[in-house]
């Protein structure tokens, strides 16, 4: 009996040969994470060399519409377009490279801090990591949703799964004080989207909790994967020297701070030239509206100082910040309650908590 029970119990235990197989047959190393990849600096640059281009064009068509804007002058009649549309362009495109710059330079600290709370705050738990290689989790999803969720992951493969654990066991930790604020009883098996780095199921993982949100649970070594994407040192807090020098250490390639610091300069470029270029247009304007019924110098310094100075800012910085709030909500509070009996491994298991 004794022996059958060894036996059983080395069934249930993970093999780490088995896991370490596992993560070699689905490629970890090609893992997206919640950071631009290696090289990410050049695509970047490379795609909006293009679009430089053609506001160029733009610019050159500006400094020469004066040129003829003379009713004597043979081009005068031509097809032409308006110094007002051109406006619109500047203004429109610096909607995106403004709210891109908020993006890096708020939006993702203020994510990476939280992350990090899960290393300091955090408690761990055991639960199930369920992933699927296809978007559609749930057969009755309509196509419409599969296909903006597609478009929402940047058109690439499924990058989210679910984690599976037990609220009991939160609430029988010694740092967890749920029960006592919100005088309610903690129960029941939470499943939780989250976003995976490591894309294969997973059953009796650690799951990371902050105590103050039991349905903030999260993957542990996701997260270290997370925290490797903006830490110099993979595993390590940025203020330690240390480097993991072990050939078992497989992390994916990431954007280091230097290539973060070249996207945000090369954004800071755009907004600069977008916004002197909008101003040029009005003075431009100005200069051409008594020879064009359809330009007005009184409306374009209208749209520059109200849209320029005061919707693209607004639109900047109120979309991060409510993009940031679906997202807090998202990690911290999402999740809902399923039947027990579907995840017999779950809430059947051992009830005991596995410290940080």
């Amino acid at each position: 009996g004794l022996q059958q029970q060894l036996l059983h119990r080395h069934n249930d235990t993970p093999n780490p040969t088995k896991q370490t197989n596992n993560n070699n047959n689905n490629k970890m190393a090609e893992i997206p994470l919640l950071a631009l990849p290696a090289g990410s600096l050049l695509q970047f640059l490379t795609m909006t060399l293009p679009l430089l281009a053609v506001y160029l064009y733009f610019l050159y068509l500006v400094i020469t519409r004066p040129n003829i804007a003379n009713p004597n002058d043979t081009r005068y009649m031509d097809d032409r377009i308006r110094l007002t549309d051109i406006l619109y362009t500047f203004l429109s495109t610096m909607v995106l490279f403004a709210s891109l710059a908020v993006y890096l330079l708020w939006f993702v600290n203020k994510r990476r801090k939280l992350s990090k709370r899960y290393e300091s705050d955090g408690i761990v738990v055991l639960g199930n990591v369920e992933f699927k290689e296809t978007y559609n989790d749930d057969q009755q999803q309509h196509w419409a949703i599969t296909l903006l969720e597609w478009i929402g992951n940047g058109f690439r493969r499924n990058d989210y799964g679910y984690v599976v654990y037990d609220l009991a066991r939160v609430a029988n930790h010694p740092a967890c004080n749920y029960e006592e604020r919100k005088q309610a009883a903690l129960a029941g098996t939470i499943r939780k989207k989250v976003r995976v780095y490591y894309r294969y199921p997973r059953e009796q993982v650690s799951i990371m909790v902050l105590p103050e949100y039991p349905y903030s649970g999260q993957p542990k070594i996701d997260l270290e994967a997370d925290w490797a994407s903006f830490s110099e040192q993979v595993g390590l807090p940025e203020e330690d020297t240390r480097r993991v020098d072990d050939e078992r250490v497989d992390m994916p390639q990431v954007m280091s701070r230097d290539r973060s610091l070249g996207v945000i300069v090369i954004t800071a470029f755009w907004i600069s030239f977008l916004f002197f270029a909008s101003l040029y247009v009005c003075f431009q304007i100005g200069v051409v509206d008594e020879y064009y019924n359809d330009e007005s110098a009184e409306w374009a310094w209208l749209v520059f100082w109200v849209g320029g100075c005061g919707i693209v800012p607004l639109l900047a910085f109120g979309g991060n910040w409510i993009r940031w709030k679906l997202y807090q909500r998202w990690i911290l509070r999402s999740g809902k309650k399923v039947v027990d009996e579907s995840y017999p491994e779950v809430s059947s298991s051992p009830r005991y908590v596995q410290m940080t």
